[in-house]
């Protein structure tokens, strides 16, 4: 393995490794995409123990964040399966073992345990024993993978389950989604067939199951806090989850859960023989490990930098979620096509509407309490800006501008119970934290190594739990099974994001000057705004430093030629980003109207409320009398502008949404107009 070995693409880019350890399989699945052989005629010319081992030294030397599957076949035919566990530990690699689960006997989970296995991922593929073996090809094959998971309980390994979805057992992933998580599991995988290998035989699940599956997947995920429930090689889950809700956390950037598919982007396998292939379903080789240094074939691979960055094709190459989604790149290479083709199995058609760009967290500007910073400085350097980061991101999404030391002692609980943020000192706050800690005690805890857990116990009492609910939270939320000191370190050293441009002295003066009698509260929505629309304005004009006539007309645009109270335009800037262009436009408009010189809060409600009225006339001439949605039915047929209007459909879809998604969403508009509304419909005849 004294191979030449060119540095040539960033660290730490490479998040998942599958290492197929050997053809050899005790069973005979029939949707296997390794055409797996039996047992009784074993595996020829596989990677030697020195050849995984010298391949383990090649990834940890540039990236101890990889987390490496070692999977098959079968793993645990190979009887070197505990020694290359850990060697992979030794070096700092997660090492997780993908199973069928048959052969987990108590000694054997002990050993993997014992070799410093984070977990086990293990199939079950139907909760009816006879649909499972006959799924996997052996008889009482059910029953012995049970026994398994059983064992990882008795010895405390963790496990995940990963579930091959078809169209005949379609209709058991509710059931599924309640025994992973009876069964204890932390994690549910959901694997959605490409037909290659003995797989080509079956019919895969049809276009309409697979977007029915994945709506119940983002549904059970979305109620879930205590099981992570994902789709695996199915990239229109993100779609489906930004349909449901634009605001899911489901389509946020965060590691690599922006995006889709991940082969050749931050995951790739490597089979029995040394083969490096983007995913086992793109079965085209771009190297060998016994010839080419693996980093070597991942910096340069032709086919993994076309899907780093992807000509997508059809109707893929023309669809708003192509960054979100991208389609299976294998499903169509499979089926006689390109790599860039369209995905065949995804049956949404792209309304013309501009590319949606994934989620990325944006700067939090809020002010800390100086108990709440005083507090915070208490917490060990190392994860200081973790803790920071997470309890600005709880108090943002409360809606709230003022970080507490209330706020620090319910995040220690980690989840946060009631119907939002207790008031200081008083005995609802006692309560609702000590609601908090008994919610979050029903969440399985997660291992921690060794390492983790002296460095927590070096912490101050107070802050533990807190610190253990926050890397434990991380860590759910990339699938890990273990919190380590890798991920700590890693979480230390995220940067925030901020302006992506230099700025000249002068433009960066006159920002300063024009916020520097806004209130710390009104700064928080107003500064990134104006920072965001100032740079946008730069790069329109293709420059690449902002200048003092960018910062000038930013602030003329945010201001709309009508001067506002701070507290109102905080409001504006507040709102779901849906709206919150036409609620300024539409105030502008109405204050040059009436001849206001100034912009306050009580004028926004009064122009809110005048408008909601018009709407509630407009719905009386529909006939209507009672508040519904109903009602933009009719008017896409009443009202020309609206016929025939996708992109009224789509607006109108994100309000619907929007509201669906609030626990009261009579409060977006307040009792008192809300009864009002009601009133003069229900007097309609």
């Amino acid at each position: 393995m004294n191979l030449p070995y060119t540095a040539n693409a960033a660290a730490g880019d490479l998040f998942l490794l599958a290492i197929n350890l050997t053809n050899r399989c005790n069973l005979a699945c029939a949707h296997c995409y390794m055409d797996a052989k039996t047992l009784k005629y074993g595996g020829e010319n596989e990677l030697t123990t020195e050849e995984v081992r010298g391949l383990l030294d090649d990834i940890a030397g540039r990236s101890t964040e990889t987390m490496v599957v070692l999977t098959g076949g079968e793993p645990l035919m190979r009887g070197d399966l505990e020694e290359l566990v850990a060697h992979g530990t030794g070096l700092g690699l997660s090492m997780v073992v993908g199973t069928n689960g048959v052969a987990l006997t108590d000694k054997r989970v002990q050993s993997l345990k014992a070799a410093g296995a984070m977990g086990a991922g293990i199939s079950v593929d139907s909760l009816d024993p006879e649909k499972h073996d006959a799924f996997r090809g052996l008889p009482g094959a059910w029953e012995k993978t049970l026994n398994g998971i059983e064992a990882c309980k008795r010895h405390d390994l963790s496990f995940q389950i990963h579930f091959s979805v078809t169209e005949s057992n379609a209709g058991e992933v509710p059931a599924m989604v309640d025994f992973a998580r009876a069964s204890g599991a932390r994690v549910l995988n959901v694997f959605f067939l490409v037909c290659t290998g003995r797989g080509e035989s079956m019919s895969d699940i049809s276009p309409i199951t697979y977007e029915r599956v994945l709506n119940q997947l983002v549904a059970a995920q979305e109620q879930s806090h205590d099981l992570l429930i994902r789709a695996r090689c199915a990239p229109h889950y993100k779609r489906i989850a930004y349909q449901r809700n634009p605001q899911s956390t489901l389509t946020r950037a965060a590691g690599y859960e922006g995006g889709g598919c991940l082969a050749g982007i931050h995951y790739c396998r490597i089979t029995p023989e040394g083969g490096v292939t983007a995913c086992p379903y793109i079965p085209e080789e771009e190297g060998n490990i016994r010839d080419t240094r693996f980093w070597d074939i991942w910096n340069q691979s032709p086919t993994f930098q076309s899907l780093r960055n992807p000509r997508l094709q059809g109707k893929c190459g023309s669809c708003e979620f192509q960054k979100l989604c991208g389609g299976c790149r294998a499903r169509p290479l499979a089926m006689g096509g390109s790599l860039m083709d369209t995905d065949p199995w995804c049956i949404h058609i792209p309304d013309g509407s501009a590319v949606i760009e994934p989620m990325v967290e944006q700067p939090k500007k809020l002010v800390w309490s100086e108990e709440a910073e005083k507090r915070l400085s208490r917490v060990p350097s190392f994860l200081r800006k973790m803790v920071k980061s997470r309890a600005e991101s709880y108090v943002h999404e409360l809606g709230m501008q003022v970080v507490t030391e209330e706020h620090l002692a319910t995040l220690s609980a980690k989840r946060f119970g009631g119907g939002g943020p207790p008031r200081p000192n008083t005995p609802a706050a006692k309560e609702a934290t000590r609601q908090a800690v008994a919610a979050a005690e029903q969440v399985p805890a997660l291992p921690w190594s060794e390492q983790a857990r002296v460095r927590l116990a070096a912490m101050p009492a107070f802050l533990q739990e807190g610190v253990r609910a926050v890397a434990e939270d991380v860590a759910r939320s990339e699938g890990r099974l273990e919190v380590n000191i890798k991920l700590l370190d890693r979480l230390e050293s995220e940067s925030q994001p901020g302006r992506s441009l230099p700025w000249t002295d002068e433009s960066d003066q006159l920002l300063t000057e024009f916020l520097a009698d806004k209130t710390p509260q009104v700064l928080m929505f107003v500064a990134p705004a104006l920072e965001s629309a100032t740079e946008h304005l730069a790069k329109k004009r293709r420059a690449t430093t902002v200048e003092r006539a960018d910062a000038e007309a930013a602030i003329a645009q945010l201001t709309g030629g009508v001067e506002w109270d701070e507290d109102a335009l905080a409001r504006v800037l507040s709102a779901p980003d849906f709206n919150r262009a036409g609620i300024k436009k539409a105030a502008e408009f109405n204050a040059r109207k009436e001849g206001l010189a100034r912009i306050t809060s009580s004028d926004l409600t009064r122009f809110r409320n005048s408008a909601m009225m018009r709407a509630v006339q407009r719905m009386k001439g529909f006939g209507m009398q009672e508040l519904s949605f109903d009602a933009y039915e009719i008017a896409r047929d009443r009202v020309p502008r609206l016929k025939d209007n996708p992109e009224a459909d789509k607006r109108f879809d994100t309000i619907r949404n929007f509201v669906a998604a609030r626990e009261n969403p009579g409060d977006l508009l307040g009792r008192d107009l809300l009864e009002k509304m009601k009133a003069q419909l229900k007097a309609n005849k």
